[in-house]
């Protein structure tokens, strides 16, 4: 039997907040050691809790990891979605300016570059795009049809699932390049396939 399929799902309160608690520790680890530092002993340290406690929960170092990289993104895509309230989708430079958003954000999360750079290494292939789509899935989706009203619903998610799934992949290059100058270079570059990709969704209107 997988030991994911054995470790108690939190339902109530008490055990939401025990595991709340366990992934806050392992943010502040990530923060001050990296996530190369981050084991269920330094955990229970932290927590108090017994490492046993924590195994009812995780079913091994690399889910406390990825659930710590999937929480933090949750809340980074609120503040994403909140910001991008604020840009004009009708002009020109808006899906430069969402693209720039993105980064920028995920760059002001402290850890959360450590916590990508796991994430890269250990994420199963069928989950591409999946952390983008939670990012920009419905901001990309509402600004083609803003500029395409009368796309047809397969040509939709066609041109968005290829822009997420661009995105899945430029973005992690573009944030985990420690050289400015290259960082810089390849974020134009995500953005000019990307605009490309919107291009082609409204044949040219973009």
């Amino acid at each position: 039997m997988n030991p994911s399929e054995t470790r108690r799902l939190p339902r109530q309160k008490r055990s939401i907040e025990k595991v709340n608690l366990i992934l806050d520790a392992v943010e502040t680890l990530v923060v001050e050691h990296g996530s190369d530092a981050v084991t269920t002993t330094e955990i229970a340290e932290v927590t108090g809790f017994a490492v046993g406690t924590i195994y009812q929960y995780f079913s091994n170092r690399t889910d406390i990891l990825m659930s710590a990289h999937d929480r933090m993104l949750e809340r980074m895509a609120s503040g994403v979605a909140q910001a991008a309230a604020s840009i004009d989708i009708s002009r020109a430079s808006s899906i430069d300016q969402l693209f720039r958003l993105y980064v920028e954000t995920a760059k002001s999360y402290p850890g959360y570059l450590s916590l990508l750079k796991f994430a890269h290494g250990n994420q199963s292939l069928e989950h591409s795009g999946s952390n983008i789509d939670a990012f920009v899935g419905d901001i990309v989706r509402h600004f083609i049809l803003s500029r395409v009203p009368d796309i047809s619903d397969t040509q939709l998610l066609v041109s968005k699932t290829v822009i997420v799934n661009l995105l899945s992949v430029l973005t992690d290059v573009v944030l985990l390049e420690q050289d400015p100058e290259l960082q810089a270079r390849y974020l134009d570059e995500m953005i000019a396939h990307c605009t490309f990709a919107l291009e082609r969704a409204g044949g040219g209107c973009c």
